[in-house]
């Protein structure tokens, strides 16, 4: 990783990279809880359309919570249903484990300006070092169990604490220039860094059968690969998921090499050759070592 800081900042040309194809587009609606699939997503400015447009924050602070915080925000599955029809244009239905107890709940998912003028505003939603506005989500159904703060309500019972789902308000985000890029002017909704996260097929890949080497491993000579502390009979037979580094689109291809993205400066995205820029590697975290199925982090997989 260190290495390929160096270039990507020195401006090491990539190698010539042949024609990728996207092989999955994830969309997170709610900052740091479970990501859905989806078969295509509109661009915005700020990243892929309904992408981290919600956040979870604690209800007196203000703070940003995420699954650093709590891990078992990972089970909160928020699904965008789209609706032309709709007033709103749809709904994210937001569901829970079927033992959590806590119903199942549905918000707009383009709430107008008028609806959005109803909802209580907070202007300290805090995610990292950023302030950001925001509109407190309200329920529709007039039948629902807390009346309309029953979408704070619900999370918070199931995280055992005190929150509030946040909608991201107009005031806008810009994000941190970089050494490459010091003039970049971009604003992003509740992610942590930039619009839109990439990653490739070939470095999970990668990741993965280090991985296997790694749990298969016997004795304790300079050439075997450890992963110090991991529980070697759990990862013989546990599959790693792409879904755990949380990214929104995800590229492979023939000839595609482990960790060719970490050279790359830009990519040409359809028909028309439309122009992404690579601004920055992403920095590493701890929420790809939670278990995407049960909440519960792994003790050092993957992050030795």
């Amino acid at each position: 990783m260190f290495s390929a800081f160096l270039r990507f900042l020195t401006g090491e040309p990539a190698l010539n990279t042949p024609p990728l194809q996207i092989t999955k587009i994830l969309v997170h609606p709610i900052k740091s809880c479970k990501g859905t699939s989806v078969q295509e997503a509109r661009y915005t400015p700020e990243g892929l359309e309904y992408d981290r447009k919600l956040v979870i924050v604690d209800r007196k602070t203000h703070v940003a919570i995420t699954a650093r915080n709590i891990s078992r925000m990972l089970l909160i599955d928020p699904k965008v249903h789209v609706d032309e029809s709709d007033p709103y244009g749809g709904k994210i239905e937001i569901s829970f484990p079927a033992d959590s107890g806590c119903e199942p709940f549905n918000v707009p998912l383009r709430p107008s300006r008028e609806l959005l003028e109803t909802w209580p505003m907070v202007d300290n939603a805090a995610v990292w070092k950023s302030v950001n506005d925001g509109y407190v989500v309200q329920s529709l159904d007039s039948d629902a169990a807390y009346g309309l703060d029953t979408p704070s309500e619900i999370i918070s019972n199931f995280l055992g604490r005190n929150v509030l789902l946040v909608f991201k308000g107009p005031r806008p985000r810009w994000v941190k220039p970089t050494p490459t890029f010091p003039q970049l002017k971009t604003n992003v909704a509740f992610q942590d860094g930039y619009p839109i996260l990439i990653a490739t097929d070939s470095s999970l890949e990668d990741i993965a059968k280090r991985v296997k080497v790694a749990a298969n491993a016997e004795g304790d000579g300079e050439d075997t690969f450890h992963i110090y502390g991991m529980d070697k009979e759990v990862w013989k037979e546990k599959e790693f998921a792409m879904e755990r580094f949380r990214p929104n689109i995800v590229l492979g291809g023939e000839g595609l090499l482990a960790y060719d993205e970490e050279r790359w400066e830009e990519i040409e995205v359809g028909p028309d050759h439309r122009k992404m820029l690579l601004v920055s590697l992403c920095t590493r975290c701890q929420v790809p070592n939670i278990d995407i199925e049960t909440g519960e982090p792994d003790s050092s997989v993957p992050s030795q």
